[in-house]
This record gives structure tokens, C-alpha cells and sequence, in this order.
């Protein structure tokens, strides 16, 4: 019993000096030159932070950390227009020497990693499309609306020209049953989202984009070289020629499918373009 309580202490000492150390650690200032300092909005929170960044003198290198708009002021870099009320970068932020507590730094998440894979795969399928954002689409998910039905307005909203204001228009419809103010490519007005989605072409669903088979982009065909009513086109092949003047097999020159002249053959065999 002795010998557990001993190593019991043990490995609780371990822990603490681990701890401890993790500790310190975490509570070393940033400190450094600054270099830039830029006023941004969250994109998660829409809240105004602050990006600094800061050279090392020591090791000359720089890092970029971002913190509140209340700890860029604390630190003397951000203050309030005197006349518009608005936050600014103050004349002197560039250039001075800043010790920031990491405490107030705002950890960098991963996008891709904290969203809903499908709506971060449609929002980046879609959004240079139709300026909808992931934000829209989940708020839209999270109102009951299934990620499928998303996708197919999203698919329509495209066919149509349209935008984030179209789309809107498809999923209100889609939740009120009335779809009177929506026109379809043909023209014509749906009766219920069954038309909708039958006004779809081929491969316009939520598993093709998961599946990276749809193209947001429209491919450029080859356009055929323009060619006068009647004639036929010069395209490479190999032509049957007829020979004239003999009986003896030669080689002729034909185009395409056409007849070509074999110098004294009877069939000529012609290559043609």
C-alpha cells in the first residue's frame, strides 16, 4: 500500500511539473517590433479584430497574431476618430515595441476543419457563383431545410443567372408552398418544388459536388471552322480515289471521302486531308 501511495505521489508531482511548465510557457509575452497593424472583421463572430504583426529583433523573424480591438488598444496601436467615432490604427503603431499578453491572443482555426463538410463543399462550390456564404447555408440547415433541397435551389439559382437573392426566393418558396414569383428556365411557373427539381439537368445535385464530378465553370467548346452552304469540309482522312487511263492498280490522291485522281489505275487508293 505504501509502495501505490509513493507512486501515486510520483506520477501527481509529474503531472504538476508538466503542467507548470506548460504554464510558463503559455504566459511568455509576445514581444517584438510592429510592423503592420490592420483593423479586419471576424468572419465567424462579424466583430472588428485586430491584426498585428510583430519582428523579433532577437531572431528576426516575425509573426502575425491577432487580439480584440479593446487589447490593440490597451497596447496603444488602435483609437477611436475623434470626429466619425470610428477605430483607427494610430499614427505611431508602426515602428514601437510591444510586449502582448498571449492570453489575449485569439487563437487561428481551421475553416475547413470547424464547418459541416457539406455545407462548406457547397458554400465553396457556389459562393464565387452566387455570393451565397456558409453562414447562409447552415442557417438555412439548421431552419429545417436539408442539405439536398439546398443544393438543388443552389443548382437552379445558377441555371437561372441569378444570385444570393434568388436562391433566398427558391428556399422561401420552398417553405411557404407559394411559388408564384419563381420562373424556371423554360419560362414557366412551378406548382411545387417537384417542378423545380425536374427542371434540373442531368448531374445537378448535392452528390456531385460532394463528389468533385460537377464543374462550377462552363468548358469552352471547339467551334468548327465555318464552312459555305454546300460545300463540303476539308477535314483529314483517307479518300478512295477512282483511276483513270489504265488497268494497273496506283496510288491516288482523294480528299476526305472524295474522289481522287490515280495516275493509270483502276482503283486508287488516295490519302486525303
Amino acid at each position: 500500500m505504501k509502495k501505490l501511495f509513493t507512486s501515486m505521489f510520483i506520477v501527481l508531482a509529474l503531472l504538476a511539473m508538466t503542467a507548470g511548465t506548460a504554464f510558463a510557457q503559455d504566459a511568455t509575452p509576445i514581444t517584438g517590433t510592429v510592423q503592420t497593424v490592420v483593423i479586419e472583421t471576424d468572419a465567424t463572430t462579424g466583430e472588428s479584430i485586430v491584426v498585428i504583426t510583430i519582428l523579433d529583433e532577437t531572431t528576426g523573424t516575425s509573426q502575425t497574431v491577432k487580439v480584440s480591438l479593446e487589447a490593440a488598444v490597451t497596447l496603444g496601436l488602435v483609437s477611436t476618430d475623434p470626429t466619425t467615432g470610428e477605430s483607427i490604427v494610430t499614427e505611431d503603431a508602426v515602428g514601437q515595441t510591444v510586449e502582448i499578453d498571449p492570453t489575449t491572443v485569439i487563437p487561428e482555426e481551421n475553416t475547413e476543419e470547424n464547418q459541416h463538410p457539406v455545407g462548406f463543399a457547397l458554400s465553396n462550390f457556389f459562393g464565387d457563383l452566387l455570393g451565397v456564404d456558409y453562414e447562409t447555408i447552415m442557417t438555412y440547415h439548421d431552419e429545417g431545410i436539408g442539405f439536398g433541397v439546398i443544393a438543388q435551389a443552389l443548382w437552379l439559382s445558377k441555371n437561372l443567372d441569378g444570385g444570393s437573392a434568388t436562391f433566398d426566393a427558391l428556399l422561401e418558396a420552398k417553405q411557404s408552398g407559394d411559388y408564384s414569383a419563381i420562373t424556371l428556365p423554360d419560362g414557366s411557373t412551378p406548382d411545387n418544388w417537384g417542378d423545380v427539381v425536374r427542371s434540373h439537368k442531368k448531374g445537378e445535385n448535392l452528390g456531385s459536388v460532394m463528389s468533385h464530378k460537377a464543374k462550377s465553370e462552363v468548358e469552352p467548346t471547339e467551334v468548327p471552322t465555318e464552312v459555305p452552304a454546300g460545300a463540303t469540309p476539308n477535314m483529314p482522312g483517307n479518300g478512295n480515289g477512282n483511276g483513270n487511263n489504265g488497268s494497273s492498280n496506283g496510288n491516288g490522291n482523294g480528299q476526305g471521302s472524295n474522289n481522287g485522281n490515280g495516275g493509270n489505275n483502276d482503283h486508287g487508293n488516295g490519302n486525303g486531308y
